[in-house]
């Protein structure tokens, strides 16, 4: 694989050339803002600012990854695989009908990987999107979709240069162990901005409310960011960012047992590159927000099978991928309408290779490709086009996408190598296909809404998407154990959904809510296809549902005393239904409602209490294998001080956290199930998150 880095140092050479002025550095500071989360109901982008929600809870500290920036908005879930490994999970799908992109380039495209390795150092916004999206961001937006932004370059009004710089750090204690810190700064004058940034963690493994070790869930990060931009005019400016980040993890929730050993995956090199070169005015031939973005990015994984044991080489199977791309974006604002245009093209190639331990021989096999496939790539190519209106106080959305997509795949499968582990009524069903499909998507939108009074603003929108199969989905992910057969005829997953909301602010009073209503079309859901291996696993396979339902309901409630004081109650349900045979679909959310009381200052003692309640989930996909959770309720607590300017320091902020106060044993539906249900890890028990941010 051609890395990223090569280029990425030339472009770095030349940058510093063009930036090399003789402008003494002066002393200045910058205010850490806390990144900013939106979300797109009821319109993604309006005229009528006052319709455009702001969900975010502002953290005192400024969050170093996905997780954590999404983990006070109520209606994300997660779906783990550990502490590092977690994905956010909107309205009854996590990675295969929530797509996550850093600005145009998509993580998720081709394989569900943890999007945590990506840090968020130099994030200004997180935008979330709640229903299906596809006219707006494209293929796989079933159910939602998150967009992550990078902050725009800050330039000064002279040629003298102006630097600052911040540092955040915080530790575990209690059942949780462990660190994270970052460092950043950055020069600017009115034609240049350079910033440098980098961040690491190192988490040791958590104990349960019993005071148990979770086996296998520690972790550690590493990484750091590289930005130059060059001011053109006043209003536009060009940029280059590069990102490396890795990770060393392990997942506890695969640890399962086999002739009385303990197996388990680790994932010692998660490595990833990601440059992004682009171009943004404010105001070019007549169009506004003009935005051209280059990226790529290098992607390393290393899923290792190990067993707890003297001698614990098993299996090392790896992954990379490589994507390519770029994307277009303007709008046109005339009188009533926003137009909005993007177009963007996407590839990414996947290889992958595995090995064998031999314990006779002591010694590794040659790398072979894995079971699954040899290669593959997949492509898109995607024009989206929108207008936004407000006509008095009625306002109006209309979207339409058309993306063309290629997969191109090299298949890996044969009958010979399940031949000792499956039954033989399993390997008809096995076949070895090669695959060069081409699929042409469409999706359309429509929001409408009034505002009847700042009380009363109800909405109702219609949308859809579609997706292709992922890899794993159609050729089957399993080298050697035989628990996951391919299905290489897979159908295309479709959805309409339908939403209806109503928002509104009465003096102190203030609520959000949406009921939606979701169909899907040849579900993609893994099944139990009843046979089990000849080592006693259950044996899965992805399916086509012909006809599926999620709906379910969202609501905010709150009450502002002033003073920054408030008090807020949060509710979530999801249902999940297989129409087909009147069974529920699979990792469902059970219901949640949420009492928070806080106080919200910018500067002073900030503070909050929360309880979290959570129901019992027993309508459960047992075709799945899918395992009932019990109720739980636990008690949060948090307070910080965020100080004025001292000496050199900005607005230092000092933060405590203490989470499941009571120590509760408890443990997140969501949360991967080992293929044997043998070892489901509960969540940490009482643990507190010392933290301190300040700018200077």
């Amino acid at each position: 694989m051609k890395r990223l880095s090569t280029f990425f140092i030339s472009l770095t050479i030349a940058m510093m050339v063009l930036s090399t002025v003789g402008s003494a550095l002066a002393d200045d500071s910058v205010v850490l803002d806390p990144v900013k989360i939106t979300e797109s109901v009821p319109v993604t982008e309006t005229l009528a600012e006052p319709k455009k929600v702001v969900v975010v809870t502002e953290q005192p500290v400024q969050p170093v990854s996905l997780t954590e920036a999404l983990d006070k908005e109520f209606f994300v879930e997660f779906q783990k695989s550990g502490e590092y490994s977690s994905e956010p999970y909107i309205r009854g799908r996590g990675t295969k009908g929530v797509p996550v992109y850093l600005e145009g380039m998509r993580l998720n495209s081709g394989h569900s990987d943890s999007t945590n390795l990506f840090n968020l150092i130099d994030v200004e916004t997180v935008e979330v999107y709640r229903g299906p999206s596809g006219a707006t961001l494209g293929m796989g937006a079933m159910s939602g979709a998150v967009v992550v932004k990078f902050s725009d370059p800050e330039f000064a009004d002279s040629a003298a240069f102006v630097t600052s710089g911040f540092f955040k750090a915080k530790t575990s204690m209690f059942s949780t162990s462990g660190y994270s810190a970052a460092l950043g700064g950055r020069a600017y004058n009115d034609r240049f901005n350079i910033a440098v940034s980098g961040g690491l963690s190192d988490y040791d493994d958590y104990e349960d409310g019993e005071g148990d070790d979770v086996e296998h869930s520690q972790y550690e990060t590493s990484n750091y960011n590289v930005s130059m931009a060059v001011k053109i005019t006043d209003d536009s400016h060009v940029y280059v960012r590069y990102m490396k980040d890795k990770a060393d993890s392990e997942d506890p929730f695969s640890r399962y047992q086999n002739n009385g050993v303990w197996f388990y995956t680790d994932r010692p090199n998660d490595d990833g590159e990601t440059l992004f070169i682009g171009y943004k005015d404010a105001e070019l031939g007549g169009l506004q927000n003009v935005h051209l973005q280059l990226f790529g990015s290098d992607l390393h994984y290393d899923m290792d099978m190990k067993k707890e044991a003297a001698i614990p080489e098993v299996r090392e199977l790896f992954r990379d991928s490589e994507t390519r791309g770029g994307k277009l974006s303007a709008q046109k604002e005339l009188g009533n309408h926003l137009l909005s245009f993007s177009g963007k093209y996407t590839k990414m190639e996947v290889t992958n290779g595995v090995r064998m331990f031999n314990g006779a021989t002591q010694s590794w096999s040659d790398w072979v490709s894995a079971f699954g496939i040899t290669d593959g790539e997949i492509s898109s190519t995607m024009v989206n086009v929108a207008d936004d209106m407000v006509y008095g106080k009625a306002f109006f959305n209309v979207a339409a996408g058309y993306e063309f997509v290629r997969r191109k795949v090299h298949s890996n499968v044969n009958s010979t190598a399940l031949s000792g582990l499956v039954p033989s009524e399993l390997l008809d069903q096995v076949q070895q296909k090669d695959t060069d499909e081409r699929d042409h998507l469409l999706s359309v939108s429509a929001t409408a809404g009034y505002e009847f009074c700042s009380a009363f603003v109800p909405y109702v929108k219609l949308s859809n998407a579609s997706r292709t199969p992922y890899f794993n989905e159609s050729y089957g992910n399993n080298p050697n154990n035989g628990s996951m057969v391919p299905n290489q005829d897979l159908d295309n997953e479709s959805v309409w959904g339908v939403d209806v909301g109503f928002d509104g602010r009465i003096g102190g009073l203030y609520y959000t809510s949406a009921l939606y209503y979701q169909d899907y079309t040849d579900y993609i859901e893994l099944v139990q296809t009843g046979y089990q291996t000849t080592a006693g696993l259950p044996i899965k396979r992805y399916v086509n549902l012909d006809d599926a339902t999620v709906y379910g309901a969202e609501a905010l409630l709150g009450y502002d005393f002033g003073a920054d004081l408030f008090v807020e109650a949060a509710y979530l349900y999801t249902y999940g239904k297989n129409e087909m045979d009147d069974q529920p679909l699979a990792y469902i959310a059970p219901q949640k409602l949420t009492l928070t009381i806080g106080q919200q200052r910018k500067t002073g003692l900030s503070w909050f209490i929360e309880e979290v309640m959570v129901d019992e989930q027993d309508r459960i996909s047992t075709v799945n294998g899918e395992v009932e959770t019990p109720g739980y309720a636990i008690t949060n607590l948090a307070v910080s001080y965020a100080f004025a300017d001292i000496g050199w320091m900005t607005a230092p902020v000092v933060a405590f956290e203490l989470n499941n106060v009571l120590d509760r044993d408890y443990r997140q539906h969501l949360d991967k199930v080992s293929a044997t249900s043998w070892y489901l890890p509960d969540e940490a028990g009482i643990n507190g998150v010392l933290s301190v941010q300040v700018g200077f």
